[in-house]
């Protein structure tokens, strides 16, 4: 919506649902990215509310839990993951990859289809939040141990992961590249195996993966300043992963092919 102000300019406002926690509200927002972003919010929490006897069944039955928590206690307290996951469960199975509704019968519709998606979407969550949580176990474990010369790609390793897996990591992480994180964090622990053979050959992919990392991390701070940040400066951001995948542990595969040529002809075309 839009208003004219007595000095003859025009301000636009983007409505949009907010999730206040226990309930919503309608505000207007400057920009449409932040609004859509709100509005999605929104949704999910009217749903929510709105099934509230689907969500307190499912809270208590998150198979798996107990033991993913106890993996992940390092990442975050069981509250907070239990908050997390069930976040991401309702973002997906209430949306996904549809667009927000914006009237009553379309909101209806999509309600309809959410009530149907919830069992299926929790039950895969949960697998996918155990096999995560594994994982990290193993890789921690692996990190614990390394000492002397797997100091160096130890402490890359550990940056890598804060980075993947952290407080409020899974409904903070694309629901497509959820996926993929025990397939990250496999590749790490077989760096720390394969790394002797090859130190100084871990050292360079190191680097130039490094240089990389700076350069998006430098090109998303600024796109947030913005207050938008691009899709394909996301998929970059992923492609780095995958890259890692193919250097480090090339048995795993990739799921489209990667390497340096292809990953900076895509960082060029990101300023097209």
């Amino acid at each position: 919506c839009s208003a004219d102000l007595k000095s003859g300019r025009r301000l636009t406002g983007y409505p949009a649902l907010v999730d206040e926690g226990e309930s919503v509200a309608i505000r207007l927002f400057d920009v449409a990215s932040a609004a859509q972003a709100a509005m999605r919010k929104g949704v999910v929490r009217l749903m929510r509310l709105a099934l509230k006897e689907q969500m307190r069944q499912l809270e208590k039955n998150l198979r798996g839990f107990d033991a993913a928590a106890m993996q992940l206690r390092a990442v975050m307290g069981v509250d907070d993951l239990r908050a997390d996951v069930l976040a991401a469960i309702c973002d997906r199975a209430f949306l996904g990859d549809d667009e927000a509704p914006r009237t009553l019968k379309d909101y209806e519709q999509q309600l309809k289809r959410a009530r149907t998606r919830l069992p299926v979407v929790s039950e895969g969550a949960c697998r996918l939040l155990t096999t995560v949580a594994a994982e990290y176990h193993q890789t921690s474990l692996a990190l614990g141990a390394a000492k002397g010369s797997l100091s160096r790609p130890a402490a890359d390793i550990r940056a890598q992961l804060s980075c993947l897996i952290f407080k409020g990591f899974f409904s903070a992480t694309p629901w497509a590249q959820l996926t993929h994180l025990p397939r990250y964090l496999q590749a790490m622990q077989r760096r720390l195996e394969k790394h002797p053979r090859d130190p100084a050959r871990d050292a360079r992919h190191a680097q130039t993966i490094g240089e990389w990392w700076t350069r998006y991390e430098a090109e998303l701070e600024k796109q947030t300043k913005s207050g938008a940040v691009s899709e394909r400066l996301l998929e970059f951001r992923w492609q780095l992963e995958e890259l890692r995948v193919s250097l480090y542990a090339q048995e795993l595969k990739t799921p489209y092919p990667v390497s340096y040529k292809r990953t900076e002809k895509f960082w060029q075309g990101l300023s097209k």
